[in-house]
């Protein structure tokens, strides 16, 4: 009897070819003392319902009044991210009816906008790519609901109503997740820079929601369009990234199982659950005339004069982008250290002066992630840590010099200089930490480090460089670690090639 062949392998689906398209819309907290519309205080962390008015209450008959220091916060934005700046802008109701919405409606802008167009340059692996802008305008935040852990059980929290936003929608030319992280980082570093928003997503002071989806390759060469997906509660630059490589791989899943037919699904609106790294479906999306705006009635149009964009322009410093290129330029740093370093304005401001009291450029910029260390232990900022730019460029120095060892300098000098106050030299003096550099001092002990370890001694002469790490480590134990490294390499490769029968 003639055997049944066995069955051919299924083939493996290939994966289809794809595009993804990634559109941001990010909602910054201005720092502002008041809100947008009433004068209640901007404060987080105040008791529930604590911070409110009439105006912010929603009640009958309160009337707002835009806070001019928003709009020019918003101004200054518009203007450091290129964009066009209206003439006129005008303020619109946007109706839908949530708990944490007292009015019933959210005063937003809706085709005034106060800035069109512009731009966001990022950093990628390929260089700086610049990600397009759509439109930035101003809206006041809703309060909040708080939900408790035991009971069904909600509460509102109205001290976040009328908080004054700015919102900022790109177009969709992000194209993977780490591009969508890297224009957070550089929107937050922006808003920082301008000092208009702590851009802190943990506190909700900015909050963001990607909106993703694929054009896919299908039969034909025809381009298959999945629908947008926009992903609520994303609460950080981390989270943001999961959420659009989840949104690919489900979005791709769904083409596996429909093809063709799943351009014709609805927008839809989902959140993230960090907890177990999914999303899930909240709400089919809204369109516009679902929200039936209409101009706000209270507030007119406002006239946008060349004295408000004086005002706004003058605080606009130099950017992140600007000062990396001309770190670079003039201190001659590498593009990774100097986006680290103008990543924070404090963090760029500090060591521009620490480098022009006589640090190093790129000792002080290795030294930078040192302080901050520090400064996010303490909950300080740079410049309350105790230790100035000058002192600290005195501390780099004397690493540089030789004079104390970078261990040394970090675990103790640095510490004591926050606590105390003194300068760096007086701590050595005191620690007796400084180190030897005296090559006829080290002489004995580095001709012991070879007597104890001739094995070490033989392979370097055979040509083993990293056999001469054993011999350092002896002679630095036996200085207790105050030995000048330098100094000690230089008098071992001596004392070594002299010692060599062969030379």
């Amino acid at each position: 009897m003639t055997a049944t062949p066995p069955p051919p392998p299924a083939s493996t689906p290939v994966p289809p070819k794809y595009r993804v398209l990634v559109g941001i819309e990010v909602h910054l907290q201005l720092r502002t003392r008041s809100k947008m519309f009433c004068r209640c205080p901007v404060r987080f962390g105040s008791p529930p319902n604590t911070l409110t008015c009439p105006v912010c209450l929603g009640m009958p008959g309160a009337l707002p009044v835009p806070n001019r220091d928003a709009m020019l916060m918003a101004l200054a934005l518009a203007t450091a991210m290129q964009c066009e700046l209206a003439e006129l802008t005008k303020f619109d109701r946007k109706n839908y009816f949530y708990p944490d919405l007292p009015k019933g409606y959210q005063i937003s802008q809706l085709d005034r906008p106060l800035g069109s167009g512009g731009v966001i340059e990022i950093i990628t692996e390929d260089g700086v790519r610049p990600i397009r802008l759509q439109r930035l305008h101003i809206e006041e935040d809703t309060g909040k609901s708080l939900h408790e852990d035991a009971g069904n059980v909600s509460r509102v929290d109205l001290n976040r109503a009328g908080t004054p936003l700015v919102e900022v929608v790109s177009e969709p030319d992000i194209t993977s997740a780490a591009e969508a992280r890297a224009y957070l980082t550089a929107l937050r570093a922006l808003v920082r820079y301008l000092d208009i928003s702590d851009g802190n997503m943990q506190e909700g002071n900015l909050r963001c929601e990607p909106n993703i989806n694929l054009h896919i390759e299908g039969p034909g060469g025809t381009t298959i369009k999945t629908p947008i997906v926009e992903v609520k509660n994303v609460n950080s630059v981390r989270n943001v990234g999961r959420a659009v490589t989840l949104e690919v791989e489900r979005q791709l899943a769904e083409y596996a199982a429909l093809g063709p037919a799943v351009a014709d699904g609805h927008r839809s609106t989902r959140g993230y659950d960090d907890t177990h790294d999914r999303t899930f479906l909240m709400r089919r999306k809204e369109d516009a005339h679902d929200y039936r705006y209409f101009p706000e009635p209270d507030i007119p149009p406002i006239t946008i004069g060349s004295a408000w964009l004086r005002e706004a322009a003058e605080r606009v410093p130099e950017l992140p982008h600007a000062r990396r290129a001309r770190f670079v330029e003039e201190y001659g740093l590498s593009d990774y250290d100097a986006d680290q370093v103008c990543r924070e304005r404090p963090t760029a401001d500090f060591f521009e002066q620490a480098v022009k009291a006589g640090a190093g450029a790129k000792p002080a910029a290795n030294w930078m992630d040192e302080l901050n260390r520090h400064a996010n232990e303490r909950g300080a900022p740079l410049d309350q840590l105790g230790v100035g730019p000058e002192r600290f460029a005195a501390l780099v120095k004397m690493v540089e010099a030789g004079k104390i060892a970078h261990k040394a300098a970090a675990r103790e000098v640095l510490p004591r200089m926050m606590e105390t106050g003194e300068e760096p030299e007086q701590i050595v003096d005191e620690l007796g930490l400084g180190q030897i550099d005296d090559s006829a001092l080290l002489w004995s002990a580095a001709q012991d480090a070879i007597d104890q370890n001739p094995k070490a001694a033989a392979d370097f002469r055979a040509g083993k460089e990293q056999a001469l790490g054993a011999l350092m480590g002896l002679v630095m134990r036996e200085t207790g670690g105050k030995a000048n490294p330098k100094v000690v390499r230089r008098v071992l490769v001596e004392i070594l090639t002299e010692s060599d029968p062969e030379n």
